[in-house]
């Protein structure tokens, strides 16, 4: 089974963007394989566009995340919040049909209170110094745990309404 066979490309990328307009966080559905299964793009700062724009940083901070995530919530089965190597707070929800494993929804993009973004480790994994990230990094939004369950529920509550019967 796939996700497609649940709901539509067109009704996860609805959920996508309802889910973005909830959280404020890059928010995408992933198929078992970690690949995104819609073409709709958010952001939640001015720094993950700026990651995405370069593939060393996709490969080196937002696959790697990515990988992490999905191995994780197929595991423990149970949803998984955690930082990206850039210093965002991710979380990602398994989706499973019956004991399938078919992928993940999840946000990311903010920072916990606690946190900051790695501008160093970014600008090494993308192999240039002058992205100018401190002056992007003023405007990410901070992101209780609390606020994140929140979001956790939300996505739980959508998959248990969708999910074949």
């Amino acid at each position: 089974m796939d996700l497609t066979d649940i709901t539509s490309i067109e009704k996860w990328e609805a959920f996508e963007k309802e889910l973005h307009k909830r959280s404020g966080m890059n928010s995408c559905v992933y198929d078992k394989n970690g690949n995104r299964i819609t073409s709709y793009a958010n952001w939640a700062n001015e720094v993950c566009p700026t990651v995405k724009s370069y593939p060393e940083g996709i490969a080196a901070i937002c696959a790697i995340a990515n990988q992490y995530f999905t191995s994780e919530t197929q595991k423990t089965k149970e949803p998984v919040v955690d930082e990206c190597d850039a210093g965002f707070v991710k979380f990602a929800v398994p989706i499973f049909y019956k004991q399938e494993f078919l992928g993940t929804v999840g946000g990311c993009g903010h920072l916990l209170p606690d946190c900051e973004v790695e501008t160093f480790f970014i600008e090494k994994a993308i192999d240039k110094d002058d992205l100018k990230l401190e002056s992007k990094v003023d405007n990410v939004k901070k992101t209780s745990e609390q606020e994140i369950k929140t979001f956790i529920d939300f996505v739980q509550s959508y998959l248990e309404d969708i999910m074949p019967k």
